[in-house]
């Protein structure tokens, strides 16, 4: 099984490395990643991959804690274009929901099943590829992170009433009980964050320095000069399609532009929002057919084509070939190396 995840997930990563005396450049070859999945968050690599890589980052630098000190450190931004599109959500359950779709697609291997009952709200985190690589540092992170988006999301400093991980108890569990603003229940059969059954209906809340700080982020680089407007309306496409709306309209509203705006700056470069579209669709269809088994019909809807039939003809269209038989000469491709 093959799993892909935006290298936004690094975020923080070089930064607490090299606070705790470490080199990331060096990590990063150790695992076999390239130095530039720490300057462009929208690059794809594998999600095994993360998880050694914050295997070893913890071992180097000592600190059993590395995973969960990172995923506190992180929040909306690690998402991007669509960090903003939350802040937008009138509840809190609806910005989680289109989450929900978004990890599926652009962090694949990662699920959470959300179950709502009378009382409580609970929110269990899965690791597909846990039986592939030790997982423990890229779980730590990864429930960090979601508690910390859910606070964001309400704008109050709201945490979850109880956590629940199948993880060791640690010698010393503060890193945790900071991050979730409470103490963690170790060696659990699952790992689950609980919340009161009012959490989806609470309004959508966000502090404004944590939306200034946001909209700053996804249009620029990491460590690089703000983006241009092309690249603007790239990563707010890919942010929105997995969501099934990523109309102009939208996409406009996150680079702050009308549409008609948005449309006559585009055209000034020569350039057009369909245009802009399907050379997202197109790249987002290569990357995850050369690097994912998801399959065709879920590819489909997650780039916003109705049905996969659709999406085939379409396909053929940009490259010559369909969907199948650009995965099977990719497979064929990688065998013979």
């Amino acid at each position: 099984m093959k799993y892909l995840v935006r290298s936004g997930g690094l975020q923080g990563f070089p930064e607490l490395v090299e606070e705790l005396g470490q080199r990331p450049l060096d990590l990063l070859e150790e695992v076999g990643l390239a130095p530039g999945v720490l300057r462009d968050p929208d690059l794809y690599i594998p999600y095994p991959a993360l998880a050694d890589l914050l295997t070893l980052a913890a071992r180097r630098c000592r600190a059993p804690d590395f995973g969960v000190r990172l995923g506190s450190r992180q929040g909306l931004e690690v998402v991007g274009a669509l960090g903003n599109w939350l802040c937008l959500q009138a509840r809190v359950g609806d910005a989680l929901t289109l989450l929900q779709k978004n990890l599926g697609f652009h962090a694949r291997g990662i699920e959470v099943d959300v179950d709502a009952g009378r009382q409580r709200i609970s929110l269990a985190m899965r690791l597909a590829f846990a039986q592939q690589t030790d997982c423990a540092q890229l779980l730590a992170l990864s429930m960090a992170l979601l508690a910390r988006s859910i606070s964001q999301l309400h704008g109050t400093g709201l945490k979850p009433d109880r956590v629940e991980l199948d993880l060791p108890a640690p010698h010393d569990p503060r890193s945790w009980s900071r991050a979730f603003a409470v103490t963690p229940t170790f060696g659990a059969s699952s790992n689950q964050l609980f919340y009161p059954a009012s959490l989806f209906e609470l309004p959508v809340h966000i502090d404004t320095a944590v939306r200034e700080r946001l909209s700053a982020q996804w249009r620029g680089g990491w460590r690089q000069a703000p983006l241009s407007l092309e690249r603007q309306v790239e990563r707010a496409i890919v942010a929105l399609l997995p969501t099934g709306d990523c109309s102009l309209e939208r996409v406009a509203h996150l680079v702050e532009l009308k549409p008609r705006t948005l449309q006559a700056q585009l055209q000034r470069q020569q350039l057009g929002f369909g245009l802009l579209l399907r050379q997202a669709r197109e790249r987002l269809a290569c990357e995850h057919l050369d690097g994912s088994d998801i399959g065709l019909t879920s590819l489909a809807m997650n780039l916003g084509f109705g049905d996969l039939a659709v999406f085939s003809r379409t396909f053929k269209s940009w490259t010559g070939l369909s969907p199948r038989a650009w995965r099977r000469r990719g497979s064929n491709r990688k065998a013979s190396h």
